[in-house]
């Protein structure tokens, strides 16, 4: 009987803590996204998920990124801005040419 009651409590705890921690973690990510600013960028020679892979990895280097998130389908790399950072869009468009690939207009 004990051991159900200390199932049970352990349980209620786990999933209080799973709610409060899933609500904490939406509210950094909304106040980060409003914070951020989001670039879209076109990327011609992508022909696999092993091409998009190459573009995120040394977009990401760049300092001023927070996140950096290719299609190869649709051939463009979103980029995510560091609050209060300044991006230069050649900087992205370098590390694009670096992964062998064709940087082509920034579309937001």
């Amino acid at each position: 009987m004990m051991r159900k009651i200390i199932l049970s409590l352990t349980l209620i705890v786990l999933l209080a803590c799973g709610i409060g921690c899933a609500t904490n973690d939406q509210s950094k990510t909304a106040t980060a996204t409003a914070e951020s600013e989001v670039r879209v960028y076109e990327v011609f020679g992508m022909d696999c998920p092993g091409c998009q892979g190459a573009v995120e990895k040394l977009v990401k280097k760049i300092t001023d990124v927070q996140s950096a998130k290719a299609d190869w389908q649709k051939k463009e790399l979103v980029v995510t801005v560091r609050a209060q950072s300044e991006l230069d869009d050649k900087d992205v468009f370098d590390a694009i040419r670096r992964a062998n690939f064709t940087p082509g207009k920034r579309i937001k």
